[in-house]
């Protein structure tokens, strides 16, 4: 079965990123694995590539070559610093060049030359659109504008646009380049739109060479801005054919589309990343309609990627062992984080004796990011924290034009900055990326997963930890309760492997988190009931495994390949 995945971001494999850091060193490695993986979709796709090809599927993946990212550092003195850096001279010295260039004519008339680039994904096979300046940075902003610029948000949507034609039209072209008649084109989050070839009126629309592809929608982000609406002006322009499209009860104004209503309408399958995902997506006002046609096949994430080696054989060790290997691998981490992020001397000395707790995650408003900073603030429940004897290793990406992150973070700097206890406890991670998070997965104690309820997709952060031992502090979304545990929560004969925070109207507390952190502190000090939550976490490795994922996704496919192309929308309930 030929696939073809197509996404604005899909993460470098290890082989990439080492392959740079042999060449050029630690900071371009790090800031071209920052290009390519701005929220949790691009690690994500780029494991469930590399394990569809090992389960014999014939894969490929279509995405953009960026050619500059954002980092992100944190100062002493409590102050957040942004800059754009290159990424993309390190990375075409880096990939295969095809040879492959491709004019592709865009919705205003212009063609844009895309020269292609290629990864080995396993035995899979990325390919890489270069196209200068459309690709300068993944979900530009106004920011990006270029200085002076009479209207930045203006640019900003316009070359939004250009980058969603380019890697959909263009993920066209490549595949009639290199003569991959996808039978399924997988098109992850609305961003990939223009990808399914009869939605827009240009050569592609009617096209011999498609007229077999299935197309699969795959939504990663439960949120209003991850679902537009399209204006009648703005559908003219970028050449949308809406002629099976049937609005919502309610709709907005008259010509306006729902953009993915339209997928789901025009799309043979439909998935959400996680079960309770799925029952969100069902929900949605606009999708109500389509609620029988949206299935869930929950993420995963690829073993050999995030398991340190020595856990393969965890469940023959006597508890003794499994909890000096827990030891062992934290301090590798402690000693890992004093070498790369230039604490002082005795850091580690500091902390050996105290639970390691990760919190990297996409830095934004919904993941509470901000209930630290309420801890913090407060005398009394900073206080309580500290007697809990954890550290908290902090890390994640803000986009550019978050406001809300941002002041989050500088609040967060301000608080530490001026508590030496803080500081020692509560240690912030510049530029958290896909090539050394590894590292901190491998060796934490434990992983918090928070998030406003109904606001997570998969939360596959969590996963990683598992797969090492790792325990979780998370609310109750996303993907988490199909392997997460929570004390007391067990069921039957289960074992614990997580602490619950707990929602209040919708949202987590500060008070809630603080329990959690608690509970934690209480186990560590009890190793046999430690090594039993160890061993717990560790069994959840069968279904936190992508492979698990792909072996659903191709059954899920198996069933798209017996439907009829171009399944004609459901008509609107009255």
């Amino acid at each position: 079965m030929r696939i073809m995945e197509v996404a604005m971001e899909i993460a470098l494999p290890p082989g990439i990123l080492e392959a740079v850091y042999q060449h050029y060193g630690f900071r371009p490695t790090r800031d071209a694995a920052m290009s390519t993986s701005v929220g949790g979709i691009g690690p994500l796709l780029r494991e469930r590539l590399i394990a569809q090809a090992e389960q014999g599927l014939d894969v490929i993946g279509a995405t953009l070559l960026y050619q500059t990212t954002w980092i992100q550092s944190w100062f002493d003195w409590g102050q957040l610093h942004l800059e754009k850096r290159d990424a993309a001279r390190y990375l075409r010295d880096t990939l295969k060049d095809t040879g492959i260039e491709l004019a592709i004519t865009m919705f205003d008339g212009a063609v844009v030359k895309a020269h292609v680039w290629q990864a080995d994904y396993g035995k899979a096979k990325v390919y890489f659109l270069d196209a200068p300046p459309i690709t300068q940075v993944v979900y530009p902003s106004e920011e990006d504008a270029p200085p002076k610029h009479p209207h930045p948000n203006a640019w900003a949507e316009d070359i939004r646009n250009r980058q969603s034609w380019l890697v959909g039209r263009g993920s066209l072209a490549l595949a009639k380049a290199l003569g991959f008649a996808p039978e399924i084109t997988v098109q992850s989050e609305t961003p990939t739109f223009f990808a399914h070839h009869r939605l827009i009126k240009d050569e592609f629309q009617n096209d011999p060479f498609f007229a077999a592809t299935r197309y699969i929608f795959n939504d990663h982000t439960p949120m209003e801005y991850a679902h537009p609406i399209w204006s009648r002006d703005t559908l003219a322009a970028l050449k949308v054919d809406t002629s099976g499209y049937i609005p919502s009860a309610g709709a907005g104004a008259p010509g306006d589309v729902d953009v993915t209503r339209l997928l789901i309408a025009t799309n043979e399958g439909v998935f959400g990343v996680a079960k309770k995902h799925g029952r969100v997506m069902r929900a949605m006002p606009s999708l109500k309609e389509y609620a029988d046609k949206i299935e869930s096949i929950t993420n995963g994430v690829h073993v050999g990627i995030w398991q340190a080696s020595e856990y393969r054989n965890a469940v023959s060790l006597a508890d003794p062992d499994l909890l000096k290997l827990k030891r062992t691998k934290k301090d590798e981490l402690l000693d890992w984080v004093w070498r790369h992020y230039g604490l002082w001397h005795t850091w580690k000395e500091q902390v050996a004796d105290k639970g390691v707790v990760l919190w990297t995650r996409r830095i934004t408003g919904y993941k509470r990011i901000d209930l630290l900073g309420q801890l913090c603030k407060d005398p009394s429940l900073k206080r309580q924290f500290l007697e809990t004897n954890l550290v908290l290793l902090i890390g994640g990406r803000i986009h550019q034009h978050d406001d809300q992150a941002q002041t989050m973070i500088y609040n967060l700097l301000d608080l530490i900055s001026q508590d030496p206890m803080l500081q020692e406890r509560v240690v912030l991670l510049d530029n958290f990326n896909v090539w050394m998070a590894p590292h901190l997965f491998q060796g934490a104690d434990a992983a918090i997963m928070l998030a406003d309820d109904g606001r997570e997709a998969s939360a596959t952060g969590f996963m990683k930890a598992q797969l090492n031992g790792g325990l979780i502090l998370a609310t109750d979304d996303g993907a988490i309760p199909e392997s997460v545990v929570f004390q007391g929560h067990e069921k039957d004969k289960q074992v614990a492997n997580g602490f619950e925070v707990p929602y209040f109207h919708g949202h987590p507390r500060v008070d809630g988190l603080l329990k959690a952190f608690k509970q934690l502190h209480q186990v560590l000090l009890d190793p046999a009931q430690h090594a039993a939550m160890v061993r717990s976490a560790l069994s959840a490795e069968g279904q936190v495994d992508v492979g698990r994922t792909v072996r659903e996704t191709l059954s899920f496919y198996n069933r798209i390949m017996t439907l009829p192309v171009n399944v004609p929308p459901i008509k609107q309930t009255p």
